[in-house]
């Protein structure tokens, strides 16, 4: 029979615990009848003789029976209140310790209700948890409230105890000085054991003193933290007549038991800055404020927050982690072990251990891993494609019986717990409470878990296990020839057998960034990674084509990165993504100097870089959203990182496909364009919604115009931005008040160019030009449609038309981009004089060369020189603004091989014209992004390209003579 959560009968019983129970009633009876209860409570009497759990229950718990027995008030209390048989609404738990506290005069009678009160909770609580009326999650969420507020009740009491005897606290600001709480383990979680400790860490927020009476000495804020905290610690764990409340352990303090056992927050934070360890933050991803001073807390979390959670995919912990296991496997070679569902094998501390370790790894990247809670970071593990649904549903529901388990162990006799029972009896009635007719049933079913457990927990850093070791014998030889002890023959035959050309120059690479000031100056924890990363690009590089250039690149890399030793361990410790980086950086020196600039894109390369062709506006949108949906609402700067980060990581994504062949031209300029677009209506939308926080709802709606490469579909990696804000008060829903909507949405552009545009800690988005706007420099940052189209017609310079050929509305609703297509469509199709028109654009191209045209005698500028793209581009406008107004098909397409196609099917120009103009414009458009990949100006050797350039000057002059 499998784990069922059933409600429990006498008739249902095993017969040994029938009879335990009956035995256990009879004491009952006789308790009493001994006291005179029997009499004076009949009622009470015979409602407790019909409870049909009873029996059970008291079967399964000597604690429940033999404090029922002691004090049959507390269980005639229960019933009368109907406690047993009802969940406690959210916060019930406040109102339920706090009235039966109530005032207290002194500590004893705080220490005396205090625990009457944890007695009857821990009775209630078994009591539920046993006849199956509550389930694991009430049981663990109530023992965790239970002792949130009995720590609250003993900070409130003693605060103001000690503040009559010391006086208040007060920081040396001037402000109140006040305690903040920290639960860590089970209880930061909200998963408290039955018979658990209580892991705590005491902090304050101001130094200073306090202010006592007049004619008394103050006493220094520490000293009065730390008595405070005494008397906390006292009113929870001193044994009394009573007994005691919860155990308090504050080893996990800073600086351990050694430790002052209250901090101030600056001094918690020069601790975690300069000795925080790694076991530290492992142990604080449970940390939560449990009582204690609301504004406190938001501060001491400011400080552990970035201590815990590092900005970035956290594999500098891998060391720390594996000690950990290491640690754990050791103690499984114990003999006993298995007896222990918590430190046995694939027990609870495994299954703590595999979640935890991914936390304090991606936590960083992740905000949805940045829980207490267990349960809540096994569901974001899976969402989050870390762990698949088949394990994660075993770890959960492994979890839970483990947990189920160490309550019923712990509630036998309310003890701390977790070792399997011995006796026949105690066996029979944990197996039969775990829903099993037989211990060896229980048995089976628990191994089944654990076997799940450890599996999944030997797993962990098996990949990282997998990378080439330091026993190796060619490992061992390019270590050597890193630390620069072999000679230059010796050097250079080790390189050639792994694939290095012959006369290449890495030892003397190598020699000079050892021997350089940055190495030098790196820390010992730095300079240890990178002696241990060389070796394996080493290795690595030497599979590639240009092995000089990938390590050159390579390096180039590790300057930029090696102060963020966290990120030499994500390659030391992920050979994918160290194999990805070596092609990259051997493929394109732009890349990995990107890499240098943004090393959060490294997390990119944990996973074979995929083909992103068919991936659509929504899935890229969807993968934006589901980053910035982590980020509380009022992070701005978190925010602008966030859109940062993603754009940058979404631009190796594309490079990297780029260079590996995956993506044609076309693909490439599609991708960089939607990335664009979708990061563009991000940012509008927040723009649109800063200003509606100053101003009230936009008047009217608003849209941006895109120009250029943006708008044709033809991005670059190094390409602005060209835009233009606009909005139309004719789709407003009421009259809009002349002047409000260009002011609103002038303040909309500025915003936008700043969400863009500013450098941050992450970079910027993109460089923006709103030049094209009608008045340039000089005017307005947003037009109306009405305004566009009359400035448009009547003052508007050739070259502006020729820049609209392109131009469409990238964000805006469907109705203002229709109306900015007719009123385009108009302007484009107006009729021109020929003459003038060649004139214009002639000039205009003449004045480009002149002034900006990079050509030398030996280079020669594929953009801006004759027979180069802008002579292409100028030649398709020329055309559309020549023949629009009797063909006004030529302005529906955008990009400039469309429009060539356009102009060869409505008959302006021929066939092989066409052919020839598009075959030369992909070819030297190729050319263009791969110099950029190359990371080098876009210019060529003078005699490269010659028939391409020639074909389309002969056009050239045909059109233009």
């Amino acid at each position: 029979m499998g784990m069922t959560s059933r409600k429990v009968t006498p008739a249902s019983l095993p017969r040994t615990l029938e009879q335990d129970a009956e035995r256990q009633w009879q004491r009952f009876v006789e308790s009493m009848t001994r006291s005179g209860l029997a009499d004076s409570q009949a009622e009470a009497f015979h409602r407790c003789r019909s409870r049909p759990e009873l029996k059970a229950v008291w079967a399964c718990s000597d604690f429940i029976s033999h404090t029922c027995i002691s004090d049959p008030l507390l269980l005639i209390g229960l019933l009368e209140s109907g406690d047993l048989d009802r969940r406690y609404s959210p916060g019930g738990y406040h109102s339920a310790v706090a009235n039966r506290v109530g005032p207290c005069t002194d500590e004893e009678a705080l220490h005396r209700k205090l625990r009457q009160v944890r007695r009857r909770e821990m009775v209630r609580i078994a009591w539920r948890d046993l006849a199956g009326f509550s389930d694991l999650e009430e049981t663990m969420s109530d023992l965790s409230a239970l002792a949130e507020q009995a720590i609250g009740l003993a900070l409130s009491h003693h605060s103001r105890w000690l503040s009559e005897r010391l006086g208040k606290p007060f920081g040396f600001n001037g402000e109140p000085a006040s305690m903040v709480v920290l639960g860590l383990g089970k209880l930061g979680g909200s998963e408290l054991n039955y018979s658990s400790d209580v892991d705590l860490i005491f902090a304050y927020d101001h130094p200073g003193q306090t202010r006592p009476e007049p004619g008394r000495d103050s006493t220094d804020n520490q000293v009065y933290f730390i008595k405070l905290g005494q008397k906390i610690i006292s009113a929870l764990a001193q044994v009394t007549t009573d007994g005691l409340v919860f155990r308090t352990d504050m080893r996990l303090r800073p600086n351990g038991g050694n430790g002052p056992l209250v901090l101030s927050c600056p001094a918690m934070e020069h601790y975690y800055q300069t000795h925080g360890r790694d076991w530290e933050r492992y142990a604080l991803i449970k940390a939560r404020h449990v009582a204690g001073n609301e504004d406190a807390r938001q501060e001491i979390f400011g400080i552990l927050k970035p201590f815990v959670y590092r900005k970035y995919l956290d594999f500098g912990a891998f060391d720390s982690i594996r000690e950990m296991k290491g640690m754990i496997e050791r103690e499984l070679e114990q003999a006993d072990s298995d007896q222990n569902i918590k430190l046995g094998w694939g027990g609870i501390r495994e299954v703590e251990f595999l979640v935890q370790s991914h936390q304090l790894i991606r936590g960083g990247r992740e905000n949805l891993l940045q829980t207490p809670s267990l349960y809540a970071a096994m569901d974001a593990l899976q969402n989050l494609g870390v762990m698949d649904e088949e394990a994660s549903a075993g770890l959960t529901a492994a979890y839970r019986f483990f947990r189920n388990t160490e309550h019923r162990l712990q509630m036998t006799r309310d003890r701390q717990t977790q070792t399997l029972p011995q006796s026949q009896s105690d066996r029979a009635r944990l197996a039969w409470s775990m829903g099993f007719d037989s211990w060896d049933h229980y048995i089976a079913q628990l191994d089944a878990h654990r076997n799940l457990v450890h599996s999944q927990f030997r797993m962990i850093l098996d990949e990282a296990a997998d990378s080439p070791g330091s026993d190796d014998h060619r490992q061992k030889q390019l270590v050597d020839l890193w630390q620069g002890k072999l000679d230059e023959a010796q050097s250079g035959e080790i390189l050639g057998q792994i694939g290095f050309e012959p006369s290449n120059s890495v030892p003397q690479l190598l020699k000079a960034f050892r021997e350089g000031r940055l190495y030098q100056a790196f820390s010992g924890i730095e300079r240890d990674r990178i002696d241990r990363l060389v070796p394996l690009a080493l290795k690595e590089a030497g599979t590639h084509n240009d092995t000089g250039r990938a390590m050159a690149a390579f390096i180039s890399v590790i300057e930029s990165i090696g102060r963020r030793s966290a990120y030499l361990s994500l390659l030391i410790e992920n050979p994918i993504a160290l194999k990805q980086l070596l092609h990259l950086c051997a493929a394109s020196p732009w890349i990995s100097r990107h890499i240098g600039l943004h090393p959060v894109v490294l997390d990119e390369l944990l996973h074979p870089i995929m083909d992103i062709r068919d991936r659509d506006d929504r899935e890229l949108e969807s993968e934006l959203e589901r980053r910035l949906a982590q980020l509380d609402s009022n992070d701005a700067e978190g925010w602008n990182h966030a859109l940062r980060e993603f754009q940058h990581a979404q631009v190796l994504r594309i490079a990297a496909a780029d260079v590996s062949k995956v993506l044609s031209m076309a693909d490439v300029h599609r991708a960089l364009v939607q990335l664009a677009e979708v990061l563009l209506n991000h940012v509008f939308g927040d723009a649109i919604r800063f200003v509606e926080g100053k101003q009230g709802p936009a008047p009217c709606a608003g849209g941006v115009i895109a120009y250029g490469k943006f708008a044709s579909g033809e991005l670059g990696y190094h390409s602005d931005l060209d835009v233009v804000v606009c909005y139309d008060p004719a789709l407003a829903d009421n009259p809009v008040p002349r002047g409000r909507a260009e002011y609103f949405y002038s303040r909309v552009g500025q915003r936008l160019v700043h969400l863009l545009s500013a450098r941050t800690q992450a970079g910027l988005l993109y460089e923006t030009d709103m030049r094209l706007r009608p008045g340039g420099r000089s005017g307005t940052l947003a037009v109306s449609l009405s305004g566009f189209f009359d400035y448009q017609v009547h003052d508007a310079w050739t070259w502006e038309h020729q820049a609209l050929v392109r131009a469409r509305v990238a964000v805006g609703n469907r109705e203002l981009a229709n109306r900015f297509e007719q009123a385009r469509a108009a302007i484009l199709a107006m009729e021109r004089d020929p003459d003038q028109l060649v004139g214009d654009i002639t000039g205009m191209r003449r004045k480009m060369i002149q002034e900006n045209c990079k050509s030398t005698e030996q280079l020669y500028d594929i953009k801006l020189d004759e027979g180069g793209i802008v002579d292409i581009e100028f030649l398709i406008q020329y055309w559309i603004l020549r023949h629009a107004h009797d063909c006004p098909g030529l302005t529906e397409p955008r990009t400039t091989s469309d429009s060539i196609r356009a102009l060869v099917a409505h008959g302006m120009i021929d066939a092989a014209v066409g052919e020839q103009l598009l075959a030369s414009y992909q070819t030297l458009l190729r050319h263009s992004l791969d110099l950029k990949l190359m990371d080098r100006p876009v210019l060529i050797e003078q005699g490269a390209l010659l028939a391409e350039r020639q074909a389309v000057k002969e056009v050239w002059q045909q059109a233009f003579g």
